[in-house]
């Protein structure tokens, strides 16, 4: 560990830790004031949603207990906001509910679901309490310390978005000085919330590794793949020119699309649109607009039902916008065209969709042509 992240964990320590109280009985509120106030700089708020409007506006915040039976904002909709945010900080604050004798085991397996930390039962004792606050207070003090120094991921080991930055400099630079194309995509999981609120956060964690597990595969080593957001991911692409980027775009919509995941007997249907631009300037200095046309063109992609790649293409002389590719249709002539120029390894992830889309033809097939037909495929 280097000195300097030594040195602000050590001044973090000597202040005082900030946690967040959100209760909507005044005694409870008093009651844990009284008992955390000699340790800790407490605040407080009476329901969910002015609890959650703090958290967005004082980031010294490092701890949140609350309640979960509150007026405007419930403990469970608080807990979707938070573990659903953009932003990091917010995203892995330890969250303590505090439940109830009116809570029940069905109450806090739904909590733990969508990202619950930790419980403490009313009524509490001083004891509990304050030994809550300072090992969770802890742990997100040195956590978001070596956040700020890391340039990795922890959930999927891609880049986070910081050292993505840098890395899709030096590809702007590299290019500019070669004269060479690049193109810039964003993934974004089309319905996260939706699916975070079904599946919960474990859920939706293995979610988010998988799908970096699928852009790992399907990049090259000179490639830079960042995760930014929530559900977002970055790639960087040096090099590659428009048609072999937008074939990459569309042989990740598929693969995601071919995940099978299902929930208490209902089929979760998994998607991603990609917005993907390939700029006609280039150099480090244009990392901000290439952001800005990248998201434009996701944008696109999400606003027409996801499942989709929208891509702006741009040279010297000319901008085109190439609109939507709808990857809902599979093209089995696409992946036998990718086969046959690329290997079977290229296509191993979209087999499971092809054969998911064939299977009505082969259901069509009376026995005596299924059987013709497995007589030829063993002869092959």
């Amino acid at each position: 560990m280097s000195e300097a992240v030594e040195n602000q964990m050590d001044a973090d320590s000597e202040s005082q830790t900030r946690i967040l109280l959100i209760d909507d009985s005044k005694v409870m509120r008093k009651s844990a004031v009284k008992m955390l106030g000699a340790d800790f700089d407490v605040v407080v708020a009476e329901d969910g949603q002015q609890g959650l409007d703090m958290i967005h506006d004082d980031s010294s915040i490092q701890v949140v207990f609350t309640d979960l039976n509150m007026p405007k904002m419930n403990g469970y909709q608080l807990l979707e906001a938070i573990r659903t945010s953009q932003d990091e900080g917010i995203r892995n604050l330890p969250v303590i509910v505090v439940t109830g004798a009116e809570n029940d085991d069905e109450a806090k397996e739904q909590a733990l679901q969508q990202g619950a930390t930790d419980f403490i039962t009313k009524p509490f004792n001083s004891t509990d309490l304050k030994a809550r606050a300072h090992a969770h207070a802890t742990y997100q003090r040195n956590t978001r310390t070596l956040q700020e120094v890391a340039s990795v991921d922890t959930l999927t080991g891609l880049s986070n978005e910081r050292s993505f930055k840098e890395h899709l400099e030096k590809d702007l630079s590299f290019v500019a000085r070669h004269n060479h194309d690049i193109a810039v995509m964003l993934v974004e999981v089309d319905r996260f919330n939706d699916l975070f609120l079904k599946i919960g956060r474990k859920g939706a964690d293995s979610l988010v590794q998988q799908i970096s597990k699928v852009l790992l595969k399907n990049v090259r080593k000179e490639d830079g793949v960042g995760r930014i957001g929530l559900s977002r991911f970055a790639i960087s692409l040096p090099t590659a020119g428009p048609d072999g980027a937008s074939r990459l775009a569309e042989r990740i919509c598929q693969t995601i699309a071919g995940f099978k995941a299902k929930l208490r007997g209902e089929v979760l249907e998994i998607s991603v649109s990609i917005g993907l631009y390939v700029p006609g300037d280039k150099g480090s200095d244009l990392y901000a607009q290439c952001m800005a046309k990248t998201e434009q063109a996701l944008q696109q992609a999400a606003s027409a039902g996801g499942n989709r790649v929208h891509a702006l293409i741009e040279s010297a002389d000319r901008v085109k916008d190439s609109g939507l590719q709808d990857v809902t249709d599979f093209s089995l002539d696409g992946l036998l065209a990718t086969l046959t120029a690329e290997g079977a390894e290229a296509i191993e992830d979209q087999i499971p969709l092809a054969m998911q889309r064939l299977l009505p033809l082969w259901q069509a097939l009376s026995v005596e042509q299924r059987a013709a037909l497995l007589s030829q495929i063993e002869s092959a």
